[in-house]
This record gives structure tokens, sequence and C-alpha cells, in this order.
């Protein structure tokens, strides 16, 4: 058994005095830890995983960590006390028992909820936020925020493969470089952002793309945005929001409709798709071969269901790439760049704005449509049998 590292104890007797003294509470009912108050606001949401993990089988178990005395995010400010010199820092926890596999919509949307009333509000002096999130299913919460934050600052989703206790934990440096992310000036006006082992992608298009190592958010076809060096975030190019964007209002929201996910293989049983709408699902996504190529079968069973007014996403199994729209919108509707996971999310958020069909459409493939077809020499090749 490890000792507690992350006691009181453990933290530097300056840092712990220093935090303590320099707590206030701010008209929104933050308390901000901080050792200047000219540096930047920033404020934390923890929703667990790794990053707050610890073992306690060995300092080189990185796979079944978890049942150790992870540290509490103060204690993990303590643990990388720098962070007090890039911004001042407040902490809201959100429940997450279970790990990030068992989470579901309510959690973004309580995250967004709190993200849009302190830093969007008028008047509002916190320049970013990060959150703490379980790697397995980051991308869906951070995606879910990232569609309904409503204003330019940055917001910041980090997390770590290996937990604390490791012999060298990567969760110390992504909190640093997350917090030194969201309090710079550069980051805004880009949309969500992952920072994860040194390198800055954007929330819209990243996915998780390794089960076990560190080197594991990226956007494989779009690239990375930046990068750290020396701690501080440095930017491959000017803003600008990921292209088809879109955002929603979620203040009053808290549940969004059922959308069921299916992988479209050989041999697939189309009546799950109407089991899942019988089941109460208000829209389905399903995962095709190919550039999102959907059985014969599949297609009849889209194509009964959008008379029914229930949406059927189609989206590429393969890890990059985007299905392509036939020139006449058909039943089956194309989720174009954005990946399953997001589409499902995408879609729940245009159902719950009551989205007609054809804004829907419009949503995922509109983009698309626009640059395939938009084009002269394209309508002459496509329409010409009109």
């Amino acid at each position: 058994m490890f000792p507690n590292i992350f006691s009181k104890a453990g933290l530097t007797t300056a840092f712990y005095t220093l935090a303590l003294a320099s707590r206030c509470s701010a008209n929104d009912g933050l308390e901000w830890i901080s050792k200047d108050p000219t540096l930047p606001k920033v404020v934390i949401y923890s929703a667990g995983g790794t990053i707050l993990s610890a073992s306690n089988y060995s300092r080189l178990d990185n796979i079944k960590y978890g049942r150790g005395v992870g540290p509490t995010p103060q204690q993990l400010i303590g643990n990388v006390s720098e962070v007090l010199d890039v911004a001042q820092l407040a902490v809201v926890k959100f429940p997450a028992t279970g790990g990030s596999s068992g989470l579901n919509s309510s959690l973004y949307l309580n995250i967004s909820q709190y993200a849009n009333r302190q830093l969007c509000s008028e008047g509002s002096d916190i320049a970013g936020a990060i959150m703490f999130h379980g790697t397995n299913t980051l991308e869906e919460t951070a995606f879910g925020v990232d569609l309904t934050f409503n204003c330019s600052k940055p917001f910041i989703a980090t997390g770590s493969m290996r937990p604390d206790t490791y012999v060298s934990p990567d969760g110390r440096s992504n909190f640093y470089q997350a917090v030194a992310a969201a309090a710079s000036p550069a980051s805004r006006d880009r949309g969500g952002l992952i920072v994860f082992n040194d390198r800055i992608s954007s929330i819209f298009y990243s996915s998780k793309t390794n089960a076990n190592t560190p080197d594991t958010f990226k956007a494989l076809e779009q690239g990375n945005l930046g990068a750290f060096l020396g701690g501080q975030p440095f930017y491959y190019f000017d803003p600008a929001y990921p292209t088809g964007r879109p955002t929603f209002d979620v203040t009053n929201t808290t549940v969004l409709p059922a959308v069921l996910t299916l992988w479209l293989h050989q041999g697939f049983d189309s009546t799950l798709m109407y089991a899942a709408v019988a089941n109460g699902a208000k829209g389905l996504v399903i995962l095709g071969p190919g550039a999102a190529q959907l059985s014969p079968a599949a297609n009849k069973a889209a194509d009964e269901l959008y008379k029914k007014g229930i949406p059927t996403i189609a989206v590429p199994r393969p890890v990059t790439g985007s299905g392509m729209p036939d020139p006449y919108p058909g039943s089956v509707i194309f989720s174009s760049y954005v990946g399953g996971d997001q589409a499902r999310i995408m879609l729940q958020l245009a159902i719950n704005a009551g989205y007609s069909m054809d804004q829907i459409r419009d949503l995922f493939e509109g983009p698309l449509r626009k640059a395939i077809f938009g084009t002269k020499v394209n309508q002459m090749t496509y329409f010409a049998q009109e």
C-alpha cells in the first residue's frame, strides 16, 4: 500500500497556507484559490477521471488503478502549484460515480449551464474554463458542451491516461497546460479545445484514438491547432471556428430526446432500427462501411422511418473521411465530417431544439453540399439529367 501522498501533509506548507489565506467569495459564489489577484480567473469543472485517480498496486500500474485514494482538485493544485503563477482558480465539482462510461447527457447539460452563467453573463471577469473528465467518454461530454457554450471564451477539456501515482503521470502536465490555454487570450474564438499530451486540438473534430497511451486525443484528418512550448500555448493558425459548428441554447433543458447508435455490418438486421424507435428513440445514427454506405434493407427502413419523422444519420465507419450525400436529398442524412459519437449528440440537440427534417439535413449536410454541389462545374456534372 502506498502512503496517502495527497493528504494535507502532502501539500507544501507554504502553498496550503497561501491557498487558505487567499480564498475569497466572488459574487457568483465561486471561491478563488490565488496568490496574485491580478491574474486571469479560470474555473475548473471537475467530473473526475484518471487525472484524479490513484493505484494502490504499484507506481507502474496504469491498467487497474482506481481503488487508491486519488487527489482532490484542490490537492492537484497543490501538487502542480505552478498553475497559480498563470491564473486564479476555482473548483466546481460534478458527480461522476462509476467512471465516465456510466455518464449521460445530464453531465454536459449541467456543465454547459454553469459555464454559460459564469463565463458568458454580462460583466463576467472569468477568462476561461477547464474540464476534468474521464477519457473513455471525454469527447462526448466535451462535444456537448462545445455545441451549447455560447460565448467566445476558452473552454478546455483535459484529463489523463495515467493515474497520479504513476512513475510519470501525464495528468499534471495536462492540467498545467489546460490552465495556461484557458488563461490565454489567444485561445478565444476557436470553439472548445482539447489539451492533451502537449497538443491542442478542436473538440469538434477530436476523438480518442488509442485505448492506452497518453498520445490519444487527435483530430486525425484536420490536425492539431497548436502545441505547448515552455508550458505556454502556441497556435499554428489565427482564431477560427470549425466549419459548420452550430450552437444550441439548453438553458432550460434537463433531458434530451433519445438517439440510438447502430453499427452496420455484413448481415445487419434492419429490424433493429424499428425496434430502437419502438423503444423510444427519436432518431438513429448508423455507422456504415466505407463512405457511410447503408445496406438496401437499412435504406428501406430509413425511408419508412423518415416518413414517420424519424431521422437517420449515416456516419462512415472508417476513422476519417466523410459520407457523401446524393445530389438530390433522400431519406438518409449524411454526417459529413462529424463522427459517430458527435453525430448522436448533435442530433439530440437538433431534435430538442425543434428542428424540422430539412433543418436537420442542412445542419449535417449543408456545408458539404455547398462545397460539392455549389460550383458550376459540379452542377453541370451532377444535375445534367434534370
